[in-house]
């Protein structure tokens, strides 16, 4: 068994690691379109953004056995790789995983990082696919965050909705929403900036040490052209401070194009000086209503929480989320050659 990085520019390929992809996807929702293959081909031949993507298969005797993304960041935490190692269900427990962990740590020691991230999701009542917990374990990785998967099945409840808005409308007061797709508008652009930075040292992330991210326009911009790429649409919403004209919450979501039933949330943020007017309701309810009207073939929207993010949990369970999976991230420190 050989274990390699991929060209992605090699269709025969990289099409070979996305069935590796796409099968655990099916694995563990089987009802659900996973990720699509234009989104991640896109982010393997993206060579400027924020993030470096590597592809790397496990192959004995022509059959893949297994497959690994590592994703890498460009500008901060250059401490850190993130990898998602999946090994099909029939050759596990063959040391398949273990040599691809390996072939990690050697492209995580060549690209000058110390540490080595990933993330597990364990399907309500699925006990049975917990399996990579102990293997993280095994092989040195300690948790360092919990979060919680849920789901809110779309349409929703209109008669629990007119009742959420009814009772955020006067405590947001003084703020206006407003709601925009895939581009931001030029004159928020310093805003968007601003929460990128904000997510980065605001947003729970456990016992991880992660970096405050520098935003720029020029980031912006090429996280939008990413997003086309991939195929995907983008829904935002942000409340601007009526007093200041400044934008002090946002929330977005990502529309797969070739799987619009199954939406993505990304980040929400609140602007801590701005807490306690029911804004981070209010962007929700309000993204919530364009995507409703905008792509009315959606029919779930998948969201990740911290465990200790107990306000956006509360917001989440409010608007009708229902638990759908547990994750831990896990973090291995790499023990210098």
């Amino acid at each position: 068994m050989k274990v390699t990085q991929i060209d992605p520019l090699d269709e025969v390929a990289f099409d070979a690691w996305f069935e590796i992809w796409h099968a655990i996807d099916l694995e563990r929702w089987p009802n659900r379109p996973g990720w699509q293959r234009a989104e991640l081909l896109a982010e393997a031949l993206d060579h400027d953004g924020a993030k470096e993507h590597q592809c790397l298969v496990a192959v004995d005797d022509g059959v893949t056995l297994g497959a690994v993304g590592i994703e890498l960041s460009r500008s901060e935490n250059l401490h850190l790789a993130n990898a998602d190692i999946r090994v099909l269900p029939e050759f596990r427990r063959q040391g398949i995983g273990s040599a691809l962990l390996e072939a990690v740590e050697q492209a995580a020691r060549a690209a000058g990082r110390t540490d080595i991230g990933g993330m597990d999701e364990v399907p309500a009542g699925h006990d049975s696919m917990a399996a990579a917990r102990d293997f993280a374990r095994h092989h040195g990785f300690v948790p360092v965050m919990d979060m919680i998967r849920r789901t809110l099945y779309l349409p929703p409840d209109p008669e629990l909705i007119a009742r959420l808005e009814d009772t955020q409308r006067e405590r947001s007061r003084g703020y206006t929403m407003l709601s925009f797709s895939d581009r931001w508008p030029e004159e928020y652009l310093e805003d968007r900036c601003e929460f990128g930075r904000r997510m980065s040292t605001d947003a729970p992330v456990g016992e991880q040490v992660l970096d405050e991210e520098v935003w720029d326009a020029d980031r912006v911009r090429h996280m939008e052209a990413s997003t086309a790429a991939q195929n995907r649409a983008k829904l935002t919403t942000v409340a601007r401070h009526d007093a200041s004209g400044r934008l002090v919450a946002f929330t977005e979501v990502a529309i797969p194009l070739g799987a619009p039933e199954s939406v993505w949330q990304h980040d929400t943020l609140v602007m801590r000086e701005h807490r306690g007017h029911g804004l981070g309701m209010a962007v929700k309810l309000a993204n919530l209503a364009a995507l409703v009207d905008s792509y009315p073939h959606a029919r779930i929207v998948s969201t990740w929480n911290a465990v200790e993010n107990k306000h956006m949990i509360a917001i989440n369970d409010e608007l009708g989320h229902i638990v759908e999976a547990g994750s831990t991230t896990w973090l291995k420190h790499l023990v210098p050659d």
